[in-house]
């Protein structure tokens, strides 16, 4: 995907939003929480990724939402940036503070203007060979690191929901759609800073309403 589709998304987000304003009327989400879950795509290292993105935003004001971001992302590759993996894969994990200051606000849309700050880690892994790890879920055998590299990751991005499905009691489930940018600092230990910066593109649906008496 070429960056101009990216600033096309953030035009149509924003027609959305405009029109979601003239058609809807005024609606308070203070002590609401809100959960997206989203197929999201971005280039990393030059690289189309796709992979799975969850946003949880609880509303402590009528239009500010906060709460963390989480996104991960795996594909195999064909080189190894000389740290002698003969089976190449690239794996990133993101972890990041949300804010979100939605600009509409309705029963049937919300549209919002966000900022997401915190951690990447980039893992570059041996598919020919394993190790053991272990978890909450007991030992699994996962293929060997070879390098990792850490990011701080700045993310200004715009987020439309519109309803899909309204029921009496709440939550009620939206088509959500996220446009954002990546913005990584840090001395990777393979490729470069501006390789891991780039867009993000995500759709998905929202569950909006949960526990909303918090």
């Amino acid at each position: 995907m070429k960056p101009h589709y990216f600033f096309f998304s953030i035009l149509f987000l924003s027609f959305f939003s405009v029109n979601a304003q003239q058609n809807s009327q005024s609606f308070s989400s203070d002590k609401e929480l809100a959960v997206d879950l989203m197929i999201f795509h971005s280039p990393i290292l030059n690289r189309n990724f796709v992979g799975f993105a969850a946003d949880a935003k609880y509303y402590v004001a009528p239009n500010w939402g906060t709460g963390f971001s989480f996104s991960i992302a795996n594909k195999k590759i064909s080189t190894d940036y000389g740290v002698g993996s003969a089976e190449p894969d690239l794996s990133y994990i993101g972890i990041g503070w949300l804010n979100q200051w939605d600009v509409v606000q309705s029963e049937s849309a919300r549209v919002g203007f966000n900022l997401n700050n915190g951690l990447a880690i980039v893992n570059l892994r041996d598919r020919s060979e394993t190790e053991v790890v272990w978890d909450e879920f007991g030992p699994s055998e996962v293929p060997v690191s070879r390098a990792r590299s850490f990011f701080y990751v700045v993310e200004p991005g715009l987020t439309a929901s519109f309803r899909l499905v309204k029921t009496k009691n709440t939550p009620n489930i939206f088509l959500t759609t996220q446009a954002k940018y990546r913005k990584a600092f840090g001395s990777p230990e393979f490729g470069k800073s501006q390789d891991f910066s780039g867009y993000f593109i995500g759709v998905g649906v929202s569950f909006i309403g949960l526990f909303d008496t918090l």
